[in-house]
Parts: structure tokens; sequence; C-alpha cells
């Protein structure tokens, strides 16, 4: 391939320069011939041709020479800009990134409010159950679940990696969320309560696994709490994509929310729940939105929340 070649600038100054001389030479050439009174034909008429356009060519020459400085001082002021600019979002990306990694952490020790709840009615449970030796096997069992949930968030809390970022990656969508569902089906099914995985299709998205699963376990929790009052329901949750994104549902044929309810949903401190502490969904909004996704609670389409994140571009990922 040929090498693109620059013309340097002391180049164009010499190419000016010879051009300026030869236009000498032939002005003081033509001025003798005139003087002599022998300039005629071609030379007299080029002469005529030269000494009246060299003017208007010069002064147009002088005008774009003039507008190119200009250019050039314009597009320096816009680098420098634009390097200033890219100082001042690699500033704010890394405070993101702090952040990101004290809400991650704060979401886990949110977490562990529920198993640990959890743990503590089974325990009175327990105790109240006097000789009923299975039942009491059966709850021991369970509160050894929970226990071991509550430890996988302390090992998760462990685990943080000390990047300060989400750590990017392909995620197989529809086998996180089945695991999720396993796990958190087997603790609720003696309570009556279901959690199905609707997936039509394979779904990969490019964000962080452990942040995903900690909304998805927040959503849960949330549904499975309106659903206890009432003693059975479902939970689907629904993997899709839209608009070049991965779209996550998580909803509950729980009762509805009321309007006072919906308003300060994204609120910390803000909560229903009488063992809550409000911070969840605002957590959970806040690790989605570090993975360039979002969090909304949709109204329109029944009681359903909707976690939308960056699908994985990559097709051999």
């Amino acid at each position: 391939m040929g090498r693109s070649a620059k013309t340097p600038p002391y180049a164009v100054a010499l190419l000016g320069a010879a051009a300026g001389i030869a236009y000498v030479a032939f002005d003081v050439f033509s001025e003798v011939r005139i003087g002599h009174g022998t300039l005629r034909g071609p030379l007299a008429d080029a002469h005529r041709v030269i000494d009246h356009s060299l003017p208007v060519l010069v002064g147009a020459l002088l005008g774009v020479c003039i507008h190119s400085v200009r250019i050039h001082a314009r597009l320096k002021t816009a680098e420098e800009a634009a390097s200033r600019a890219d100082a001042l979002r690699g500033r704010l990306q890394r405070v993101e990134r702090d952040q990101a990694v004290w809400v991650l952490a704060a979401a886990v020790l949110h977490e562990l409010n529920n198993p640990l709840h959890a743990l503590v009615l089974l325990l009175d449970e327990a105790s109240a159950t006097g000789t009923d030796v299975p039942r009491r096997i059966e709850l021991v069992e369970r509160a050894r679940a929970q226990a071991d949930r509550a430890l996988s968030r302390l090992r998760t809390l462990r685990s943080m990696r000390a990047v300060r970022e989400p750590q990017f990656q392909p995620i197989a969508l529809a086998q996180l969320i089945r695991s999720l569902a396993d796990e958190i089906g087997s603790l609720v099914a003696e309570e009556g309560l279901v959690v199905r995985v609707d997936c039509d299709r394979a779904v990969r998205a490019h964000a962080d696994p452990t942040y995903v699963r900690a909304i998805l376990e927040n959503l849960v929790d949330n549904s499975l709490h309106a659903l206890r009052c009432r003693g059975h329901g479902c939970i689907a949750i629904q993997l899709g994509s839209e608009r070049q994104r991965a779209v996550i549902r998580v909803c509950d044929d729980g009762p509805a929310l009321d309007s006072g309810v919906r308003a300060s949903l994204f609120e910390p401190l803000g909560t229903a729940k009488a063992q809550g502490l409000g911070l969840g969904l605002p957590i959970a909004r806040a690790l989605a939105r570090a993975m360039r996704g979002d969090l909304v609670f949709e109204d329109a389409c029944g009681k359903a929340f909707r976690l939308d994140l960056p699908l994985d571009q990559d097709p051999c990922g």
C-alpha cells in the first residue's frame, strides 16, 4: 500500500517563493520589452492577464490563509476543550465506580435482613413445637437454609473485588434467573408460593452478574413479602429484549400498590414493610444505573418492575 505523504509547511513556503520569483522574472523581462517597444503577441497578452489578475488571486489566497489560520485556532481550542472534557469524564467515572462499590456493599448488607428475620421466626416456632420431633426437624432444616442464605451474602461481601467498578462481562440471563428461581422457589414452596420463569429465548447482557443477582433478589423478596399475607401466589420473572436492551420483568399476582406507595418506591427509607429498611429499591436502581441500565415500576403492565440492561454485542461471547 502507498504511504500517504503530507506536504510540510516549509515546502509550501518554498513553492510560493519560487512562484513569486518566476513572476518577478517574467515581470522584469516584460517591462524591459515594453520599454523597447518589442513586447507584442502572446507575451503581451500574458503580461496583461497576469498583471490584472494576480492581485485578485493573491487577495483570494490571503483570505484563504487567514481563514485557514482561524480554523486551525478553533480546532486547537476544540481539542483542548475535548481533552478537558475527557479528564472530567474520567474523574466522574471514578466517582461513580466508588459509589457503585459502596452501593453494592449496602445492598448485600441490606439483604442480610431478610434471611436473619426469617431465621428468628423459624427458631421461635421451633422452640414452641414441644415434643413434635418431625416438625422440629423440618423447622431446623428450613432455619439452616436461611442461615446458608445469610452466609452466602457475607461471602459475596468478602469476595467483592478491589477494583472500583462493575465487572462487565457477557451474562446468560436465563441461566442466572433459573438458578435464582430454583433456589428461592425451594425455600417458599411450603408456604404455597411459586416462582416461575418465562423465557422464550436466550438473552445475553453485558453487565455484572453480582449486581444483577442482587437486584433480582431484592425484587423477588418484595413480591414474596406481598404474597405471604395471602398464603399463596405466584411470582413470574420474564426475560426478553427490546430496542437493543435486555429486559427482565418481575411480576406477582399479589395486591396492587396504592398511589402513595408507588410515588415513594425508590425513595430511601420509604417502606411499607414492618421489618424493612426502605433501602432495597433505591439500592437496586443505583446498581442498575451503575451498569448503564435502569430499574422502573411499570404501572401500565400490572404490578411489575422492569430491569433493563445493555445487550451483549459480541456474537462470539
